[in-house]
């Protein structure tokens, strides 16, 4: 109750209000994006007859045109802005481009679709996994799992399993979020340069 709900029969026109988004006048922001696109705050009712669900609910991206949650994330909203000294009326500036933004709304989550994955055993930490685009203009094919698990099985049980996925996300969704969900760990260059391979790789940082 009191989040912000998403309309579903405008979701179609606001990803073409998207795509066709233009700046009108000097003033305007790029970042306004706000096209087609229409909420409200879930009330009671909408709760208790599950009228949304938990994919429709999105957040504001501050800016002068938006409406905030009424519930204890529409506070932290006013709180953090108030730390800050700002208001809405704040990110309204015609003659300061950079500080006139209207803001925008995204989803608190998604789903990604046409997903796919496929398991592969290698052994050479640096060998790519998929087909770069430098290696497709060059027509350098990607190393079979199957021409590398050949031989006796010791041998394959020293290869490094790894895993290939696939999907696809909406606009303003990230691929890395993605996998720190389903991996359920970081995806910082910092994490990454501590994990070490096991097998014939062992010792390897990769």
């Amino acid at each position: 109750e009191g989040d912000l709900v998403l309309l579903k029969e405008n979701e179609e026109e606001a990803r073409e209000g998207e795509a066709e988004a233009k700046v009108e006048k000097k003033g305007d922001s790029q970042s306004t994006q706000l096209q087609g696109k229409s909420v409200r705050v879930a009330d009671k009712v909408d709760v208790e007859t599950s009228k949304f669900s938990f994919s429709d609910v999105v957040l504001p991206l501050v800016g002068s045109k938006v409406q905030f949650p009424t519930n204890d994330v529409g506070t932290v909203f006013g709180a953090v802005l108030a730390e800050m000294s700002l208001t809405s009326d704040n990110f309204k500036n015609a003659q300061l481009r950079e500080l006139s933004l209207g803001g925008d709304y995204r989803k608190l989550v998604c789903k990604p679709s046409d997903v796919e994955f496929r398991v592969v055993e290698y052994c050479d930490p640096l060998q790519p996994l998929l087909q770069t685009d430098l290696m497709a203009l060059q027509e350098e094919p990607v190393l079979s799992s199957s021409s590398e698990t050949k031989g006796d099985k010791s041998s394959n049980d020293d290869n490094i399993i790894g895993l290939v996925v696939g999907f696809t996300l909406p606009s303003s969704s990230y691929a890395t979020i993605a996998l720190r969900e389903l991996t359920k760990r970081p995806t910082s260059a910092e994490y990454q340069k501590t994990l070490r391979l096991e097998g014939r790789c062992e010792g390897k940082q990769i």
